[in-house]
């Protein structure tokens, strides 16, 4: 479980978007009392959802008009705390808006906070957590005939204890250049490909109105399935043995310190063009940082084997080191017959079986 003892929250302000029942937020004019089991259940939430697996660091982008932006609003709180219920009615206001006319978006609770930590008073955070409600049931002692039992009963609209799906963590001024970042932010969005499409969300992209990059693993596995997603769509048109190239390079180019994903490009694909569209896929994708350091534990895990599919059903998974000239796996193409000629060498070879079939 998180440390809570180093947090200490300084104000709290919760206002209701309920953008599938009301056609506007209903805000409070008033902050919230912090007793003692309140401030340990923010406290606890603030601990466990800065410090989720899936938070990630962000920065937050330049204002493109005048209108007043999150960012902005968020800094005034933390340099005037007299404004805090107004900007907090703003902050709710503009979430309320980006949530208007989308009902997968869940209603909920918009809890703000300000809260300091280890004793540093001089460094106060802005916490904003989206608590999504859910329906439960408590268990109530009632006498009947002079006997007890226990009935079940509904309790709606009761607050998340666990993770939540939302939320963000807007650093103090002085502490932004020195860790390179302005905020931490969670946005628990539909994965795909095992990945989380952070930069599609309207948590982040609209309301928050801040740039997030991948970390290293999934940075790792966007450039990979995403390149094999690109290049399978050339099926049609490329040869058999460029697209073959095109998949092998795309394991090796994970074995490098660095990944310049513009190089890769230009070694693998021909066409200029083509370049350009394989490179607008990947940033279409998240894959926003065309330079990075791959995960270790990424590359490894890709790189240790190699696997092929041929004709009939055949499947052949190898340790990457055992294929080539005069090791157990190599093969040539015959432009002849424009098939594989696979050669396999090993001392034991036994049939067995595959559970599943």
């Amino acid at each position: 479980m998180s440390d809570t003892s180093q947090l200490a929250i300084r104000k709290m302000i919760v206002h209701k978007v309920d953008h599938k029942n009301y056609d506007a937020p209903l805000l409070s004019d008033l902050e919230s009392p912090i007793t003692d089991e309140v401030g340990s259940f923010v406290r606890q939430h603030i601990a466990s959802n800065r410090e989720h697996k899936r938070a990630r660091t962000a920065q937050f982008l330049e204002p493109s008009d005048d209108m007043e932006t999150t960012c902005a609003l968020c800094d005034n709180i933390l340099a005037d705390p007299e404004s805090f219920v107004q900007r907090s009615k703003e902050i709710a206001t503009r979430l309320f808006q980006t949530m208007s006319g989308d009902r997968r978006i869940s209603a909920g609770d918009l809890v703000v906070c300000t809260f300091v930590e280890g004793g540093d008073s001089d460094s106060e955070w802005l916490a904003l957590l989206k608590m999504d409600p859910e329906d439960g049931f408590v268990g109530e002692r009632e006498e009947v005939n002079g006997q007890i039992r226990v009935v079940l009963r509904r309790v709606p609209e009761i607050l998340p204890s666990g993770e939540l799906q939302k939320c963000a963590f807007i650093l103090p001024s002085n502490l932004r250049e020195e860790r390179g970042y302005d905020l931490i932010v969670l946005d628990q969005q539909a994965a795909r490909y095992g990945m989380r499409r952070l930069v599609a969300s309207f948590f982040l992209k609209d309301f928050l109105q801040c740039r997030v990059g991948f970390e290293k693993k999934e940075q790792t596995r966007a450039f990979i399935y995403q390149s094999q997603a690109w290049v399978g769509r050339k099926e049609d048109t490329w040869p058999i043995e460029d697209i073959a190239y095109f998949r092998r390079r795309t394991i090796g180019a994970v074995q490098a310190h660095v990944v310049d994903v513009t190089a890769f490009a230009q070694e693998v694909i021909q066409d200029p063009d083509e370049q350009e569209e394989y490179l607008a896929h990947m940033k279409r994708e998240g894959l926003e940082e065309l330079t990075f350091e791959p995960d270790p534990e990424e590359r490894e895990r890709w790189t240790e084997y190699a696997w092929f599919r041929g004709d009939d059903g055949l499947q052949v998974r190898i340790k990457s080191e055992a294929i080539g000239e005069d090791k157990t796996l190599r093969w040539v193409f015959d432009e002849a017959t424009n098939t594989y000629i696979v050669t396999i060498r090993t001392a034991n070879w036994e049939p067995f079986l595959r559970r599943g079939g």
